[in-house]
């Protein structure tokens, strides 16, 4: 018998997501380090310009195909949304059964793992990765439709039974999710790519001067951005310095502008309403004295990790917080100032207590960077290629000509 090489033939991954991926940081994050290791990686995404584009992002071949985001409050357009998108990533899955070694669905839905049916059928492995459960977005925003949240909750059980494995955004969830399935649930954690996100140098605030926050991601009501808003308002006598700085789209948008004119602080407050792409993210976050993570408490964030507070804290800026019990588990009080409540009262008073104190604050961001050794993503990806290979049967030093394939079954 002759001994194993060790090159092994490259992965074919078809990664299937309803959204922009050059704006989500997960999907990149793991499309890109497949890429870089060797990998062949395309990408199922929404179209975001006037027409539906294929192109190369990083070396990921993205196929954008021609369903657009939808962002409003109607469930059946969420439903038709999640439909139309499903056949079309279905029907191009089957046109290419035969290029793929694994399918990897990202939630939301969870049923977007049925595109890889095709795929399922010859034997080869889909997986699942559960960013947020779809159930918890719409008992947010749909509380009163029983019977729908009732059939998200059945679906969500019916594509964690239908894949292969399943992975998610932190420890705490995927212990919610093993209550749910039986299917073997792996934390692959959210965290920040240290390739692109490295610690800044100390950035130093007058006690007279500009005091620079910032807000980025989706802007809807129970992301806390308008408890910002009132905050800096609160805030307009004692901290005259005060600016806040907010980066994002999402459906509540408008209402932010309004509610900025409103408190009458359009001159303390930009809101640039706009996505931001990942690569540029590290940018804007340097230009910050604090970084606000002031989630409401709710369905869809009582159990979550937001991938914000790890890149203010992958990069040293420090942080306000709103606290769950995942983000207690995760980042002590040596570590950030918690708004207990994260109201406007709450976080006005946690950004007072950073600003006041900026030999604390530095205690704490020196504090957070230590934490985030073991929580960038150069040791996190180990664990997601650990699944991705236990799933295609690789082993280590597989032969280079090896079907790889065909050893995957059925699970």
């Amino acid at each position: 018998m002759s001994s194993p090489r060790s090159v092994r033939r490259p992965l074919r991954i078809l990664m299937v997501v309803v959204t922009d991926y050059r704006t989500d940081a997960r999907v990149r994050r793991q499309a890109e380090a497949l890429v870089n290791r060797g990998d062949h990686v395309t990408v199922l995404a929404l179209q975001v310009g006037e027409k539906p584009e294929t192109g190369v992002v990083n070396g990921v071949r993205v196929v954008e195909l021609p369903i657009r985001k939808y962002r409003g409050a109607s469930a059946g357009a969420y439903l038709k949304l999640y439909g139309r998108f499903s056949w079309r990533a279905l029907r191009w899955a089957s046109k290419h059964r035969r290029e793929f070694d694994l399918v990897q669905a990202h939630s939301m839905p969870e049923t977007l793992v049925f595109c890889g049916l095709p795929q399922r059928l010859r034997g080869l492995p889909v997986l699942l990765d559960v960013h947020d459960l779809t159930s918890k977005t719409f008992e947010e925003k749909f509380a009163s439709r029983p019977a729908l949240l009732n059939s998200v909750r059945a679906s969500e059980r019916a594509s964690m039974r239908f894949s292969t494995e399943v992975i998610t955004a932190n420890e705490p969830y995927a212990e919610l999710l093993r209550g749910l399935t039986k299917t073997r649930v792996t934390s692959v954690l959210n965290c920040p790519d240290d390739a692109i996100f490295q610690p800044r140098e100390w950035r130093e605030w007058r006690a007279d001067g500009e005091f620079v926050a910032g807000y980025h991601g989706l802007i809807a009501e129970r992301q806390g951005v308008f408890q910002a808003v009132d905050a800096v308002a609160l805030l307009r006598d004692e901290m005259p310095g005060l600016k806040l700085r907010i980066r994002g789209a999402g459906d509540d948008a408008p209402r932010l502008h309004e509610h900025i004119a409103k408190h009458d602080v359009a001159d303390r407050v930009h809101f640039d309403d706009t996505p931001i792409a990942v690569t540029d993210l590290p940018t804007e976050l340097g230009e910050l004295h604090l970084g606000l993570v002031p989630h409401q408490i709710g369905p869809l964030t009582q159990d979550i990790l937001p991938n914000k507070i790890m890149e203010y804290a992958g990069v040293g800026v420090p942080i306000v917080s709103f606290r769950n019990p995942t983000v207690a588990r995760y980042f002590d009080e040596q570590a950030v100032v918690f708004a207990d409540p994260a109201d406007g009262p709450g976080l006005a008073k946690a950004i007072t207590a950073v600003a006041r104190d900026q030999a604390a604050a530095r205690a704490r961001s020196e504090h957070t960077l230590g934490l985030m050794t073991e929580r960038m993503w150069s040791r996190q990806r180990a664990t997601y290629f650990e699944v991705i290979d236990r799933m295609c049967g690789v082993r280590e030093g597989a032969d280079a000509g090896e079907d790889v394939g065909e050893t995957a079954g059925v699970g």
